[in-house]
């Protein structure tokens, strides 16, 4: 299997799946979306792999969902598509895959990069990472966020990122509970890798049952849900708006303010 927008690579039943559009920052178009999600089921289905690892190429590991992208779609059916067809898949493989999932996030996780991290299992974080939910700024919200935050971070914490969008640092993301460690940005590969290694020591059986469990309580109703709400949010006059000014690079000018 070919990829473009991320790179596969095996080492030592570890897959590593790295998003690979470093000239934006790995935004996430609908063929990273995908593609992601063909990554997740190549780790599946190969019996040589017992971790899968999500990193990001250059100085990110996602900067969210591609906006340009996004921006550009004329009907209802192209937001629905991209989102509905592209995004969610990817998010429920990794929270459904028997596998354990570890993000390592090697920059700045913004929107979806950061609600990806959210999803996995375990979480390593350079110290130059940086998190944030910024979605509300643009006229839309963090559906991943919005429908499993609470149960990951607690109410509060969700809040604070979702309703400010303000970015946290790696060491503020620990403490909230949304990374596991943090380490110096040399260290991180390294880092993850010992971390692998550490669940491979108990049998795959075990792990399944571990991951099952423990996201017994996501149901993905509450996810369709959620992206139901974004499609609708985006459909509005102040989510086109958002998205404009995001791009011409402005405050927007919500509906209530003119």
């Amino acid at each position: 299997m070919s990829f473009r927008h991320v790179s596969v690579n095996r080492e030592d039943r570890i897959m590593w799946i790295i998003l690979s559009r470093p000239e934006v920052l790995n935004a996430l178009n609908r063929g990273l979306w995908h593609e992601l999600y063909q990554a997740l089921d190549l780790a599946e289905k190969d019996e040589d792999t017992r971790v899968a690892v999500i990193t990001g190429s250059g100085r990110a590991f996602s900067a969210g969902d591609d906006i340009k992208e996004v921006a550009s779609f004329e009907n209802p059916s192209d937001i629905r598509d991209f989102l509905l067809n592209n995004a969610a898949p990817a998010v429920l493989k990794i929270i459904e895959l028997p596998k354990p999932v570890i993000a390592a996030v090697n920059g700045l996780a913004y929107g979806g990069g950061c609600e990806i991290a959210m999803v996995c299992d375990l979480v390593v974080a350079s110290e130059t990472a940086l998190f944030a939910v910024p979605e509300a700024r643009i006229g839309a919200y963090p559906p991943v966020a919005s429908a499993i935050g609470a149960y990951i971070l607690g109410k509060l914490n969700t809040s604070m990122m979702a309703l400010t969008g303000e970015p946290i640092t790696a060491k503020e993301a620990e403490r909230i509970g949304l990374v596991n460690m943090v380490v110096p940005e040399r260290e991180l590969r390294n880092a993850v890798k010992e971390l692998a290694e550490k669940i491979m020591l108990s049998p795959p059986t075990s792990i399944r049952a571990v991951k099952r469990i423990l996201n017994k309580r996501f149901q993905r109703e509450d996810l369709e849900q959620a992206i139901m709400q974004l499609i609708s949010l985006l459909e509005t006059e102040e989510g086109k708006e958002g998205h404009r000014a995001f791009i011409e690079k402005r405050l927007p000018k919500w509906i209530a303010e003119k």
